[in-house]
Order: structure tokens, then sequence, then C-alpha cells
């Protein structure tokens, strides 16, 4: 059979020579792999071996890997690229994409983001199916569950509508904000439905991989590297609902190091080695919230005029309250006596306890004995919106400082954290945290050891009271 000549492409990726098609040699992302949604690849762009794939799913949402392999929606795309210098601000929020997520190779020594011309290709419509449509009727009907880190009442008030609206809005104009709006019900599908979650984390996978690259391209053709009027409304939603992605996939994490969990000793090497493994998950999680703080930072003048401009002077207001309490008054006692803590690592801790006194203050309004104002002048709504705000933006809030005494495995610092853990534990019910909190304080009260009991002394039995 004779066959139609075209010019050879030399450079194309694997897929598209395996194939004996013509590639366009789109880069991350050739065209005719990005309509038929298959996995491609460069030769020049081999990831390395620590640039594989990391599951933060939980045990039940783990059985196939989400970066691989084929599931009912197809074989999964290929990573996206990390963003280059060129746009410092979202590089920390994206570098790492998602624990849930396969790593990426970082093409910036090679081509860098996205080219310009490339940035045409990526559009919405491409790779627009029913199973995309799923995911949107979904997060239009069940954004308020998605979201419940910030509010806990159920139902929707105007505020919550109007932002929904916003948002979708500014995802028409910014496609990366609708995919990753797209990723994150992905992902909240897959915790509604146990039976289904290997597809819906794949898709979840493919979805936020896509908004990276598509994030790329935008910043690629803007010619820019400024967060400015035109594009930090989208740029700052598209931060948040990164960051609640991983933050539910971090917690997940957490459940999933302890659901085997057997009786073993303090210090034991495996106690170690999980404690190891959660805090480099979160300090992934702060590094990509801190991007968000990074975003509102930059554009806060600007935001403030947007359509987001009620919520954002609400949470600052929200996170400017003084503490009130002294649920963690052991911590800042121990952090006062730790003589060999250098002045800005103390300041660091300080500053994290204080936020959570105030996340605890609003948890515990109306509820607490220790709480001394109890049920004041604010209405029930104000309250209820109050009440789960911290459980997201600690991780925002928290300095850089701290990430690095976590690391570290500082004990003054896992106490922090198991304070915070406690706050997770009084927001279980959200499906982002559910057993996280009790896991997390279990995990470094096992790790510090019977020396530690009376720093932990709160937390742990505010856990086995709480059930």
């Amino acid at each position: 059979m004779l066959r139609r000549s075209h010019t050879k492409s030399r450079k194309g990726c694997v897929q598209c020579k395996q194939r004996h098609v013509k590639c366009d040699e789109g880069r991350p992302l050739c065209r005719l792999c990005t309509l038929s949604q298959r996995e491609c690849s460069f030769v020049t762009e081999a990831a390395g071996p620590d640039n594989l794939s990391v599951s933060g799913a939980s045990s039940h949402e783990s059985s196939i890997s989400p970066g691989g392999g084929s599931s009912p929606d197809g074989p999964a795309e290929s990573s996206g690229p990390v963003l280059s210098d060129a746009s410092p601000i979202l590089a920390d929020m994206t570098s790492t994409a998602s624990p849930l997520a396969a790593q990426s190779p970082d093409l910036t020594g090679t081509t860098g983001i996205l080219q310009v011309a490339d940035a045409a290709q990526a559009t919405l419509g491409e790779a627009l199916n029913l199973d995309h449509m799923e995911l949107l009727i979904h997060a239009v009907c069940n954004n308020k569950d998605m979201f419940n880190l910030g509010d806990g009442s159920g139902g929707h008030t105007n505020a919550d509508l109007a932002n929904l609206q916003l948002g979708l809005q500014a995802g028409l104009d910014a496609p990366y904000l609708l995919h990753a709006m797209l990723a994150f019900s992905a992902r909240h599908l897959a915790f509604l439905h146990p039976e289904r979650a290997p597809a819906y984390l794949h898709r979840a996978v493919a979805l936020q991989t896509r908004a990276v690259s598509l994030c790329n391209a935008s910043w690629a053709s803007s010619g820019s590297a400024a967060v400015d009027e035109s594009n930090c409304v989208p740029v700052l939603l598209f931060a948040t609902v990164l960051g609640h992605h991983v933050l539910a996939d971090t917690l997940a994490q957490a459940q999933a190091q302890t659901s085997t969990t057997t009786t073993i000793t303090a210090k034991d090497s495996s106690v170690s080695s999980r404690l190891d493994e959660f805090v480099a998950h979160y300090a992934r999680c702060v590094d990509v919230h801190g991007g968000i703080y990074a975003v509102a930072l930059a554009a806060w003048p600007l935001l403030l005029r947007s359509g987001l401009g009620a919520a954002l002077a609400w949470s600052s207001g929200f996170t400017s309250r003084p503490p009130r309490g002294r649920h963690t008054a052991r911590a800042t006692e121990l952090v006062d006596a730790a003589a060999d803590l250098p002045d800005a690592e103390k300041a660091a801790c300080r500053t994290a306890i204080q936020y959570l006194q105030v996340g605890f203050d609003a948890m515990l309004a109306g509820e607490d004995a220790n709480d001394s104002e109890g049920d004041d002048e604010q209405g029930a709504e104000e309250r209820q919106r109050a009440r789960y705000q911290m459980l997201f933006l600690w991780t925002t809030l928290v300095p850089h400082e701290f990430t690095g005494l976590l690391l570290a495995k500082r004990p003054e610092a896992l106490v922090v954290l198991a304070y915070y853990a406690l706050l997770l534990h009084h927001g279980r019910a959200m499906w982002q945290v559910g057993g996280a909190g009790a896991a997390i304080v279990a995990m470094v009260a096992e790790y510090l050891g019977p020396d530690w009991e009376y720093w932990l002394a709160y937390p742990c039995e505010m856990v086995a009271a709480c059930g």
C-alpha cells in the first residue's frame, strides 16, 4: 500500500515515533498526545530516579500508581514542567506539584517554560470530555463540601456562591485555574467513592499536571513575571485550590502511615522513618501554601479592589486577632525554656503558636471553659465562618524557620505540630482531615517518648477524650 509522503520529525516525542505519526514537537506535551490523552516524553527529558512517583493517597486510594498505567480514563498524561525562574512567585507552589502526583523532570535547563506558540495549543477545549463535565458539575454542586476547611457550616452562603462564580469566570480566561478546580473535584470524588478512587485519583493527577503546564504557558504568553491586575485573581485562586489539594494529600499520607502501626518503642527506627516521611510531605505542603501568601502579599491592593476583596479583608482581620485563651500555654512555656534555640527560631515558634491559639479560640468559641469570652457578640454565622479557618490558614502562615525546625525534628517544633494536629482533630468531620490529627499526635508522642509526656499532655489527653 502506498504511504502518504511527509516530512519526518526528528525531534518528536517517543510516543509519536512509536505510532509512526508526525509529531509537532510541542513541549512538554505535543498536540497529538494531548488530544489523545497519551503520555508524552522526549528522549532529552528522561526523568531520573528521584523524579518518578510519590503517592500521598491513603491506603484505600493507592491501588494504582496515579502517575502511570491505565484507567477507565485512558493512559495518563505526562507530568508537566515546574515553573522556571521567569515566574518566581509560583515556582515554590508548583515545583513539587503535589505529594500525590508523579514528579516531573525539571525542563528549565532545556526548553524551560512552554513556548508562546505552544500556548495556543494549551486550551481547555482540546481535551474536553464528559469526564470533565462530571467534575465540573460536582465542583458547582459540592463547592461548599470540597472547600469546607474554611467553613464547616454546610450549605452555601452568598459569599461562597459569589466566589465560586468568580472562580468559574476567571477560569474561562485562565484555563490553568479551571483545570486545578477540576483536579480537586476529582480528588474529592476519590474520597466519596472509594470503589472508584483509582480512576478519580488518576484523573486528579493528570488534571493537576495539566494545570501547571497551562500556568507555564500563561506566564510565557504574558511576557511578564509580575502578578498584576490582569492575573492576580486567577493566580491567587489557582494557588489556593492547589493548596487545598496538596493539604488533602498530605493529611491522607499521615493517615496511611499510621493505618498499620503496631506497638513499638519510642525512637524505634520505623517511628523515625515514618515521621521523616510525613514531615517531608508536610514541608512541601508548607512551601506550596507559602506561594499563596506570596501572591496575596505581592498584589494585596489589587486584590482588595477585586471580587475577592471582601473575603480577603475578612481573612486578614481573622488572622490579626489577638490570641485570648491558654490552650497553647504549655507549648509557649517549652519554647521559652529552650536555652539552645536561637532567637529567630524561638520567634518563629512563638508566631506559629500564636496563630494556633487564634485557631483554638475560634474553634472552641462558646464551648470551652478556657475561652475567656465564650459566646461573644458575633452572630452564629460569623462564629461558624471563623471556626475552621485556621485548619487551612496555619500551614500558610507559619514562618519558614519553623519548617526548618520540623525537618530537623527539633522536639519543640514537633510539640507545636502536635498542637496543630489537635486543632485538626477538632475538625475531624472534614473529609480532608478524618483521623489525620490523631495520627500525627500519636506519631509525635511515639517518637519523642516518655520524657516529653508533660509537654504533650494536653494534645494527647484531648485527642483521647474526643475519641
